[in-house]
């Protein structure tokens, strides 16, 4: 194999400062080469003295002419160039606009690393093709599935099960909290199925909005609506001969929902705007955190939909209820990993610092865990990573619970679960009471993911009127 093939380029447009650093910390260390332009002019002049460019994010607000007006320019001088726009305004309006004249995505800010690495898979699906020794792709591969973790009881029958869904064909359904690791498992399946060697195309159902699902989904044909001048295949045909995952799938709007229904049933669909059904071959898997069950009885979510979805069903554990072992194999398993992203050597945990990360709640489980170890790992200095630099919401919360008289545990009987729930609830109206009512900076303060947060505050607003 060539190694010394020139790696992929991507092109980044936006303003604001800082974005540069982030897109390039995040897609170098992948392997890939980022190009960052603060105006859409300047971007234009790059595209058109160099045809190498293969992907594009594009912000809509930017000085001198914006985004959307600069995409069909864009596509013009290169018409293979997949775009992705980026924007801190989601407006239905400006996202339908950039579909319309040829946006491949599109990206709601502020921007996550999980967010850009999504939107780079979604279009380099094997991967980036010019790597050193294959090393790049080995590691990929192995953050993407839950084989390495088979180590303890728990993810060994996990993987069992999924060992038995992966060779049959039918719908899988992943059930568990934000950042339990459902999209792994996706990955997982899919590898350990007979379609691995086809796509596996994956879909957040949250970041679609309700008015463009369907062509989303299903794609649309030439004049379909004004501005649709070329065809568009849909993520279902994408995925054909392989695997489809939906992410999120409580989130689809009940009039897609039928359309997916009809689509397990005899495994066409038809774009928007098309006569004619295609027939599509591929395997369903989806994916939620809320409680489908609940969402049927609110008449959120189809019954017959949820019966046919749900056939398959895995569910993961938050990790606050994982054993000690398998805590303690996912801390080192980190701190390895980011030792390599650091160039570091592996750190050591103080004593007091590794009781905590046990006893922490988790709320953003796996995924929080993660940013958490590498947060830490860049703080320490000595090389041992002691309660000082843990993350303010791990500090915080024990800071709290230190505080926190046990009377909570009298009179009416709580179960260990209300009472973390209780903790938690009050951890998320500290937070916000600490940043003026900003979300995003309370969940920072929380470290805990955006969307889990997100999902947190809408489920204690109905039991709480402070939230």
């Amino acid at each position: 194999m060539n190694h010394k093939e020139e790696r992929a380029l991507i092109l980044v447009v936006d303003d604001e400062p800082g974005v540069d650093m982030i897109f390039s910390k995040i897609l170098n260390d992948q392997g890939y080469e980022v190009r960052h332009f603060t105006n859409a002019e300047d971007a234009l002049a790059a595209i058109q003295s160099d045809s190498k460019f293969r992907l594009s994010f594009l912000d809509i607000r930017l000085p001198g002419e914006d985004g959307i007006s600069a995409l069909p320019k864009f596509l013009k001088l290169q018409p293979s160039l997949k775009v992705v726009m980026m924007t801190a305004y989601q407006t239905v309006e400006s996202v339908v606009t950039a579909m319309k004249f040829g946006a491949a995505d599109y990206l709601v800010k502020p921007l996550e690393p999980e967010m850009i690495l999504k939107a780079v898979e979604k279009y380099f699906p094997s991967g980036q093709p010019v790597l050193k020794e294959g090393k790049i792709a080995q590691e990929t591969k192995a953050v993407r599935s839950y084989t390495f973790m088979a180590r303890t009881p728990l993810m060994k029958n996990i993987l069992s099960v999924a060992d038995k869904f992966a060779s049959v064909s039918g719908p899988v359904l992943i059930l568990g909290e934000s950042g339990t690791g459902k999209e792994m498992l996706a990955h997982t399946i899919h590898e350990k199925s007979q379609r691995a060697k086809k796509s596996l195309i994956i879909v957040d159902c949250t970041s679609i909005p309700e008015t463009l699902f369907e062509s989303e989904l299903f794609g649309y044909e030439k004049g379909a609506f004004t501005g649709a001048d070329t065809a568009k295949v849909g993520r279902f045909e994408l995925a054909d001969g392989g695997t489809l995952f939906l992410d999120e799938i409580g989130n689809v709007p009940l009039t897609m929902q039928a359309k997916l229904l009809r689509f397990i049933e005899d495994h066409t669909v038809s774009r928007l705007g098309g006569k004619k059904t295609i027939d599509i071959d591929i395997r369903l898997i989806t994916a939620t955190n809320v409680d489908l069950q609940k969402e049927v009885e609110k008449g959120k979510f189809r019954q017959d939909l949820f019966y046919r979805l749900s056939t398959l069903t895995i569910h993961l554990p938050p990790l606050r209820n994982r054993i000690k072992e398998e805590k303690e194999f996912l801390i080192n398993y980190f701190l390895e990993k980011n030792s390599q992203k650091l160039q570091r050597p592996v750190p050591v945990i103080a004593e007091p610092a590794m009781q905590m990360l046990l006893e922490y709640a988790w709320p953003g489980n796996v995924r929080e865990l993660e940013n958490a170890l590498y947060s830490s790992a860049l703080l320490c200095d000595s090389n041992k990573i002691g309660v000082q630099h843990l993350t303010v919401g791990i500090q915080s919360y024990f800071s709290h619970k230190e505080q926190v008289e046990l009377p909570i545990l009298e009179g009416e009987k709580k179960t260990l679960k209300e009472v973390i729930k209780k903790v938690e609830k009050e951890q998320i109206l500290a937070a916000l009471e600490q940043t003026g009512g900003n979300k995003k900076k309370a969940s920072e303060m929380l470290d805990m993911d955006y969307k889990t947060f997100l999902s947190k505050l809408k489920e204690y607003s109905g039991e709480n009127s402070n939230i």
